[in-house]
């Protein structure tokens, strides 16, 4: 017998905090039991009206781009003051990001390179998307809970502060174009899931927009490297085959609260609901029927599901697209919940 390794694993107890601030209004206590639809707090803010990533609109670097900002964080600018300028080839040369309207400087992301003209303060009610204990609540904490969860693995993540963060997980692309540009909606706050592979156009695009992590299952390894921003990669790096059925799973979370854990390199997926169709025996027999990943070098990134178990070691696979292969079990992923 040996013991399985899945991309998706099932955890009865989860313990998570959500972060608040001094102005947020916090909805529920200490021992409270909290289910689906609860509210939790009521959040006050101001909403991004514009925002900038630095090192395209100066022609700079991530590392330097602080350098040329002109402005200070909680300064509130008029249309057409310069917020950013890079004086380059002995003052020959000068760029300049200009305000395109009145607002409030934020310059809480620009260690991710961008730069937010907030517009008019909001509330925005948080309800819960999962059943869970409230362990703790108090200013520094914010909300501790526990919940059962969903965890993904991730092959690979990137981050310019390796910080734990949460948010509503939703999914943007699950056909097989690569899209350069994400809804012309805001993704404030938002952990967004973009499907196969992502473009470097469009992962500024959702950080223009105010996403907080971006979730892939490829994209380029030059790209990824260069960034700097909060990325996960599921399957691998370059144009790789990604299966149907994990992507089906992963839309299927779309609208669940989610929390990064970079120094786990996982997501995990706050529900509760969701069964694991493999049981937690280690013997063989039971994963007949279950769904795989493969990652021996012949089939890499391919999808399918067990048709035998050969002995106590291999596995014949039925791929999702036709065809079967015997398969050393320690080479596979399983992604059935």
């Amino acid at each position: 017998m040996i013991l399985k390794h899945r991309l998706l694993e099932k955890y009865d107890s989860y313990i998570f905090k959500i972060p608040v601030n001094s102005r947020d209004k916090v909805l529920v206590k200490t021992g409270d039991k909290v289910t689906k639809g609860v509210d939790l707090y009521m959040r006050k803010g101001n909403n991004a009206r514009h925002s900038f990533y630095l090192p395209d609109q100066l022609n700079c670097t991530l590392a330097s781009a602080m350098q040329y900002v002109t402005c200070i964080d909680g300064e509130f600018v008029n249309e057409g003051d310069v917020l950013a300028e890079k004086v380059s080839a002995g003052g020959l040369t000068v760029k300049r990001l200009i305000a395109p309207s009145n607002g409030i400087v934020d310059l809480t992301r620009t260690r991710l390179g961008y730069i937010d003209v907030l517009g008019e303060e909001r509330e925005a009610l948080i309800k819960s998307t999962f059943n869970a204990e409230i362990l703790d609540v108090n200013p520094l904490d914010g909300i501790t809970l526990n919940a059962s969860a969903l965890a993904l693995d991730l092959l690979s993540v990137s981050s310019a502060e390796r910080v734990l963060l949460s948010g509503e997980f939703v999914t943007l692309n699950m056909g097989k174009d690569i899209k350069l540009r994400g809804e012309d909606i805001s993704y404030d706050g938002k952990v967004v899931f973009v499907g196969k592979h992502l473009h470097s156009g469009l992962l500024r695009d959702l950080f223009e927009k105010g996403a907080k992590f971006v979730l892939t299952y490829s994209m380029d390894y030059q790209d990824f490297r260069n960034q700097g921003l909060p990325i996960g990669v599921v399957g691998g790096f370059g144009e790789i085959y990604s299966g149907d059925e994990l992507l089906k799973i992963l839309a299927e979370l779309d609208g669940h609260t989610v929390v990064v854990d970079f120094d786990e390199s996982q997501l995990f997926f706050l529900e509760g609901e969701k069964k694991l169709k493999v049981g937690e025996s280690v013997f063989v027999k039971n994963l007949v029927g279950s769904k795989i990943v493969s990652r021996t070098l012949g089939s890499y990134g391919m999808a399918g599901e067990i048709a035998e178990v050969e002995g106590s070691s291999y596995a014949t696979v039925e791929w999702e697209h036709g065809g079967r292969s015997i398969i050393h079990l320690g080479s596979l992923e399983f992604v059935s919940y």
